[in-house]
């Protein structure tokens, strides 16, 4: 590159500090990634704090003036009465803007990162990003050679996101969209479900309203003969977001119930889907639990080390 495609002052961000955020997306350029893990590697740690007086602080004031007018007032005229009136005035005053005060936390604004992929893209596509489904003509060469599980994802992206990354090997599994995409995949996995009781069946999807409802959606669709086989939810729920380290700095708590699962990077998603696929009750356990081991095993080396010193 010989001109910088941005420029601090103009773009708020310059080209090193892009070439780390797309590093960050997609695991030190080893795989795929989409818009929505990108938007939450920029997002982590950018959650918007503001503070407002609600409408109930707003009649609090209100009520304390009165309440200070009303006071001064007795106090002139010496009505013992009137006097209690306005001091419960004001004191229900002052307690209704101690409660009107509200705190609200947004997460950071998609629109820089739209804005910065546009103008890098325009000049330099990525071949790694997953902008949109570009699979459909799969074959039966993105099956993998032994098939253990059936994933049904939310979003055709999804499915283009495990497949280019190879998740299907790595979990001997057949991945498909709810909507039957792709065509020659779906068709398979129709055909394993009509050969095998044993197949077993886990659906992928968001942390949202839509999302949640996906495994009922699936469990009556006519797509996949599914009938009264069991289907294993291991989406993301919009509880787990706050539990979960690489979403919990980026989603505020007001935000939870909109969290695409793909926000999650694609080695978290990886995790979480073998958990699943080895008897793993949700996608977000093995995920914390891989955490957790990351955090202890350096703290573990280092107590060893000290043993073996002593």
């Amino acid at each position: 590159m010989n001109e910088p495609v941005f420029q601090r002052h103009l773009d708020g961000i310059d080209d090193d500090e892009w070439l780390d955020l797309l590093a960050a997306a997609s695991g030190a350029n080893r795989h795929f990634f989409t818009a929505n893990q990108l938007y939450t590697a920029y997002a982590r740690n950018k959650v918007i704090v503001t503070r407002y007086i609600a409408r109930r602080g707003r009649y609090g004031l209100m009520l304390m003036v009165v309440g200070l007018a009303i006071w001064i007032y007795a106090l002139k005229a010496d009505w013992g009465i009137t006097l209690v009136l306005g001091i419960a005035c004001t004191l229900s005053g002052v307690g209704m803007v101690g409660t009107g005060v509200v705190t609200r936390r947004d997460p950071a604004a998609r629109e820089p990162v739209e804005r910065w992929l546009s103008k890098w893209t325009a000049l330099y596509p990525l071949e790694r990003l997953v902008a949109s489904p570009k699979l459909a003509h799969a074959s039966l060469d993105d099956a993998p050679p032994s098939v253990r599980c059936l994933i049904i994802v939310e979003r055709d992206e999804l499915v283009d996101l495990l497949l280019e990354n190879g998740a299907q090997r790595e979990l001997s599994a057949l991945i498909v969209a709810e909507n039957g995409y792709p065509e020659a995949l779906a068709n398979e996995a129709r055909r394993l479900l009509d050969e095998r009781s044993d197949l077993k069946v886990v659906a992928v999807h968001d942390a949202t309203p839509a999302g949640v409802a996906m495994p009922a959606r699936v469990q009556k669709s006519a797509i996949f003969p599914l009938g009264t086989r069991q289907i294993v939810d291991a989406g993301l729920f919009p509880a787990d977001v706050t539990w979960l380290a690489e979403l919990a700095p980026a989603i505020p708590a007001g935000h939870i119930n909109r969290v695409p699962v793909d926000s999650l990077s694609y080695e978290a998603l990886l995790i979480g889907l073998r958990g699943v696929a080895e008897g793993a009750l949700s996608l977000a356990i093995p995920i914390r639990e891989a955490a957790q081991r990351a955090i202890e095993g350096p703290a573990l080396g280092t107590a060893h080390h000290a043993t073996n010193q002593t």
